[in-house]
């Protein structure tokens, strides 16, 4: 089965009930496949579009094996903003980079602003990917400058901003600062919880005396923000105010402790967790032995590479770690401990352009390239 016989089985009424167990044969359509479906939709009621994007996001969360990114995509483009919203949720956590470009401009200039709001989601998970240097450096000052410039704009809802603050706050530039602070200092139970998301988000220990008061505030949400961003801030001295967040009477609350304190890690927070093995909470039970089973197999890992382990890999110390010397004579290595560092070399000497890695070309081999897919979302003249 695949479009034709899906589309087959819909009923002419759109207010009759669709048979969704067939969903998953539109998983990866080609770009033509996808077009037509986004033609087919205009056909439609915009509830019924809805429905189905949303059953879509629903089946990929328990079936990872289905991804239909090429139709969110159609559907960014669809008149109904409450089927732009649907489709920005499928793509919140999609690598493709060629999303850059136009989710930066429906952050800029979609006319509603919950979709404006639903916009700085996956653009949240690329500039995390831009942080990382999963992405060029192009993409990543699009990125800034893009959320930069709706962080600052005057006539932009606060709603909207909030949400674009958490997003630009991998990135962690002083210019932030003064928005966080506000933001914390509002009084402002959504602008509170955002300032302590993008708190955690910089991973900047300056806002640790920010974040302790609060892991106490009178509102779960706020606390539970607090308790998040300790697991990104904290070092392993602050796990003794920890205590309030792990016996907290909100279970959302207790259960991103115990994820808090995992992060933090060491003796001191193993101790702290193996206490939470009495608790009659089922949730808090299992999250713990999975934290602890987390930690054990991070020390573990820690004792497999043994520092004889590492001399024997890489020879003795007067040896450049990673590099293979056998066959060469001394007079060829000279200056070897010279060498650029790899990852500090902008073009690794294939002759690829940042313009061509832009398009999907892998510039570490010239032969592990990934052609660019005929889905017009990946050519950014399109745009």
């Amino acid at each position: 089965m695949g479009l034709d016989e899906f589309i087959n089985q819909l009923p002419e009424d759109d207010q009759s009930a669709i048979n969704y167990a067939s969903l998953p044969e539109l998983s990866r359509l080609t770009g033509p496949e996808a077009s037509e479906f986004g033609q087919l939709w205009l056909e439609w009621g915009s509830e019924r579009v809805i429905n189905i994007v949303e059953r879509m996001v629903s089946l990929c969360e328990t079936q990872p094996d289905v991804e239909f990114e090429v139709i969110y995509k159609q559907g960014l483009n669809h008149p109904n903003s409450a089927v732009r919203v649907a489709s920005l949720k499928g793509l919140e956590e999609s690598e493709d980079r060629a999303l850059v470009i136009p989710l930066s401009k429906i952050l800029k200039s979609d006319p509603a602003p919950e979709v404006r709001r639903a916009a700085a989601i996956p653009l949240a998970h690329l500039s995390m990917m831009a942080e990382t240097g999963k992405l060029s450096m192009a993409y990543r000052e699009t990125l800034e400058n893009t959320l930069y410039g709706v962080l600052e704009d005057e006539q932009e809802i606060q709603d909207v901003k909030l949400k674009v603050m958490e997003a630009v706050s991998v990135f962690a530039a002083e210019r932030l600062t003064s928005h966080i602070e506000l933001a914390w200092a509002s009084g402002d139970l959504k602008a509170r919880q955002s300032s302590l998301f993008a708190m955690g988000q910089t991973s900047d220990p300056r806002w640790i005396e920010y974040v302790i008061p609060d892991l106490e505030h009178d509102a779960a949400s706020v606390r539970y923000e607090a308790t998040m961003a300790m697991g990104e801030l904290a070092e392993e001295h602050h796990l003794r105010v920890m205590d309030a967040p792990l016996d907290d009477e909100d279970l959302t609350v207790q259960l991103a402790a115990i994820s808090a304190v995992e992060r933090i890690g060491g003796d001191v927070a193993k101790a702290k967790l193996e206490l939470k093995l009495a608790s009659p909470e089922p949730q808090v039970v299992e999250l713990v032995q999975q934290a602890l089973q987390t930690m054990k197999d991070e020390e573990d890992l820690d004792e497999v590479v043994t520092q004889e382990m590492a001399r024997s890999m890489f020879g003795a110390s007067d040896t450049l770690p990673g590099i293979d010397t056998e066959g060469y004579e001394p007079a060829e290595m000279e200056g070897w401990e010279n060498l650029p560092d790899p990852s500090e070399v902008d073009d690794f000497g294939t002759g690829v352009t940042e313009e061509a890695e832009e398009l999907g070309l892998d510039r570490g081999d010239p032969f592990d390239i990934d052609l660019p897919p005929e889905d017009p979302w990946d050519h950014e003249e399109n745009f």
